[in-house]
């Protein structure tokens, strides 16, 4: 085979060696782009939009390593603020002590506690307070004494109706819940 190829190239004229040359110069720089270069550029920019898409999944990511440390802490700084499975914390006994320190105690007309109920591993206790004839500012120092507990109280929903045989007491309803570990 490589005999006939040398016969046939000498009997070539200068011009028929020439193109032939150059076309085989030609064929191979298209092998050469078609075999190794294309796919190497579609391989490139493949990794190009993979650094991209990894970029923006590092960036989320990092965005959602801070929020869950924010909310770790949060939920840290209020896991020291409930009572412990040892103390013997009743948020009944304390709206009763809340309401005396507040002197709105002969106010009250029904303090109703709700079922405990557990969730993901803490208790949830509820009271609801009934209060009649108390006038606001009475009201907001039962709200400061709440807010000052040494445990963390929640007012899930306070109601306040006024009286309209006495425009200055008003009548509230207000539902305080605590959570404990269980």
């Amino acid at each position: 085979m490589m005999q006939s190829f040398h016969e046939r190239w000498r009997h070539m004229s200068q011009r028929e060696r020439t193109l032939v040359l150059t076309g085989g110069i030609v064929l191979g720089l298209s092998l050469l782009f078609v075999l190794i270069v294309d796919p190497l550029w579609d391989t490139l920019d493949r990794l190009d939009r993979q650094e991209v898409r990894k970029q923006k999944d590092l960036t989320e990511l990092a965005a959602l390593g801070q929020a869950y440390l924010t909310k770790r802490d949060r939920l840290a700084k209020a896991e020291s603020r409930m009572p412990g499975a040892d103390s013997h914390f009743s948020l009944l006994t304390f709206m009763e002590e809340a309401a005396t320190t507040a002197h709105v105690r002969e106010r009250i007309t029904g303090m109703q506690p709700q079922v405990q109920s557990s969730v993901q591993g803490y208790e949830e206790t509820t009271v609801d307070l009934r209060l009649e004839g108390i006038q606001l500012p009475d009201l907001l120092a039962l709200l400061v004494a709440l807010d000052q507990a040494p445990y963390d109280l929640r007012v899930r929903h306070l109601q306040i109706r006024p009286k309209f045989d006495n425009p200055v007491n008003i009548d509230a309803t207000v539902r305080v819940l605590s959570y404990a570990k269980s």
